[in-house]
């Protein structure tokens, strides 16, 4: 891929921008937006978007949980990290060691496990009467775990399940970002063991910072002035589209490829 010129950055560092605002107000979007824009966009390479977007993360959750931390849920926290760490590991391994195509395949089959789910709550998005045992977490934060070190977006399977948790939504969201701030810390330290910062990566992501920034200060300076229920459906409306956007750009990798 060429290197990206001034309007396929100005649009990375928009999308930035957009995912920080959501993220803000949901508690997740920012690495789903920036992955599925840029790779659909074709506006960087994957590895330097994953490298950004881990970057990103740490930046929206330490504004976002500087005031809002004690919000968290702390055992579902604990028991998705326990089953995320380790997998976030195994994924990038993976990654090291798959083929592009075999990538597309898996990124396809991700796709339509996250729009299955999607679809399941967006009419329905009211929580369960019961709140999930420990071991669900801990299998969600396992499957994202996987999905984060390959694609560097953890959060479909944990996502799913807060969402659909009888907690207040201040609550989901402030863990997921919680969440999202470790696993993307830890990814973020797994890829500076082999890979070094090059210099599209540095201007790119420098931008993308002081976007993400921005958007994060917006959602938090001017929310807009809906219900929690609103909320929780835009919310899972974007996963939707967000697992949409992982078949739209996996089928187009396919098809594209040579052969």
């Amino acid at each position: 891929m060429a290197d990206p010129g001034w309007l396929q950055l100005a649009a990375f560092w928009l999308l930035a921008a957009a995912g920080a605002w959501t993220q803000t107000l949901t508690g997740f979007a920012l690495g789903l937006i920036v992955v599925s824009g840029a790779t659909l966009f074709h506006l960087l390479p994957v590895q330097a978007t994953a490298q950004i977007v881990s970057m990103l993360v740490l930046l929206n959750g330490a504004m976002v949980l500087s005031r809002d931390h004690r919000a968290a849920d702390r055992p579902a926290l604990v028991a998705a990290l326990l089953g995320a760490l380790p997998t976030i590991a195994l994924g990038y391994w993976l990654l090291g060691l798959m083929a592009t195509g075999a990538l597309n395949w898996l990124r396809l089959i991700l796709g339509v496990f996250v729009t299955a789910a999607a679809l399941q709550l967006v009419g329905k998005p009211q929580p369960w009467p019961r709140r999930s045992g420990r071991g669900a977490f801990l299998a969600a934060g396992g499957a994202g775990g996987i999905m984060g070190g390959l694609f560097a977006t953890s959060g479909p399977p944990i996502i799913w399940l807060l969402y659909r948790q009888p907690l207040p939504l201040q609550a989901v969201r402030v863990t997921l970002v919680s969440f999202f701030v470790v696993t993307q810390a830890w990814r973020l330290g797994l890829s500076a063991l082999d890979q070094s910062l090059d210099r599209l990566t540095l201007v790119a992501g420098a931008g993308a910072m002081a976007a993400t920034g921005i958007g994060t200060w917006a959602a938090r300076r001017f929310p807009p002035p809906v219900t929690t229920l609103t909320i929780r459906r835009v919310a899972l409306g974007l996963l939707l589209l967000s697992g949409v956007a992982l078949i739209v750009t996996a089928g187009l990798a396919l098809v594209q490829r040579p052969g």
